[in-house]
């Protein structure tokens, strides 16, 4: 699948701001959050708040991450500029869109669940699998090699990063977004159009470990999940049914769930 770029998008935008005790103004580029729909064969599934970069990542990795499409049926995708925002059209395979559902609401960025129309929908089955313990000293690597690798946090200080590192703690690449939900489903999206198995290494991300990116996780296969904050307790029920391990910044070192 062929990777496309598109015209006119910027993940920041220029403002002004005045300090404190009569501070001359300066200038702070603060992220952008844009509304992304998200299209299957010319459908429409989603429509996500997110920072508009990587966006044909998004919507790959929104699709394989909520379990409405494999990596065998993806066959393109199209980013198209709209009214205040974007669409992205990712073509599957003839079938494998028939089962798919549209969200009703649009996904905040501060949300991985938005829009979803049955209670139900919040908790799925999701696979299980035998993954290798998190190495403690490979996750503090990744924590420490995580900073290197946010370019737009270093401009506007306010986004999420997810970071695919591997089974030595060293962070290959990572996605940013406004939203931690995003930012991870842009990793797995990358994940995907690079071809790289997501069990050869585990995500590293700068938020709170919420259940919905467990469910994230395990649903694209990765080999662990890494945040700075802990998990909760949900999130860990999840991770526990799926085989996924866990682990996060502690005082003086790593802490590992499972």
């Amino acid at each position: 699948m062929r990777r496309v770029t598109w015209p006119g998008s910027s993940p920041a935008a220029l403002t002004h701001w005045t300090g404190a005790d009569g501070a001359a103004p300066a200038q702070w580029q603060v992220a952008e959050e844009v509304p992304v729909g998200i299209l299957v064969n010319s459908r429409s599934v989603a429509v996500m708040m997110a920072t508009p970069s990587d966006l044909e990542e998004l919507a790959v990795g929104f699709l394989l991450a909520e379990g409405l499409a494999r990596p065998a049926d993806l066959r393109g995708v199209l980013v198209l500029p709209t009214d205040g925002g974007f669409c992205v059209d990712v073509a599957l395979a003839d079938g494998a869109a028939e089962s798919i559902r549209p969200r009703m609401l649009e996904g905040r960025s501060g949300c991985g669940l938005c829009g979803m129309s049955e209670i139900t929908d919040v908790q799925r089955d999701l696979p299980h699998a035998d993954r290798t313990p998190l190495d403690p000293g490979a996750v503090a690597a990744a924590f420490a090699g995580l900073r290197d690798h946010q370019p737009l946090r270093d401009i506007n200080r306010s986004v999420h990063v997810a970071g695919f590192a591997d089974a030595a703690g060293q962070v290959l690449f990572a996605r940013e977004d406004v939203g931690r939900h995003c930012a991870l489903d842009k990793l797995i999206g990358a994940l995907a159009i690079r071809r790289i198995a997501p069990g050869e290494g585990f995500a590293v991300m700068s938020s709170r470990c919420s259940f919905e990116l467990v469910q994230k996780a395990a649903q694209a296969g990765l080999g662990g999940l890494a945040t700075l904050s802990a998990p909760t307790a949900l999130a860990l029920r999840v991770a526990a049914a799926t085989g996924l391990p866990l682990a996060a910044r502690a005082a003086g070192g790593v802490a590992l769930f499972g």
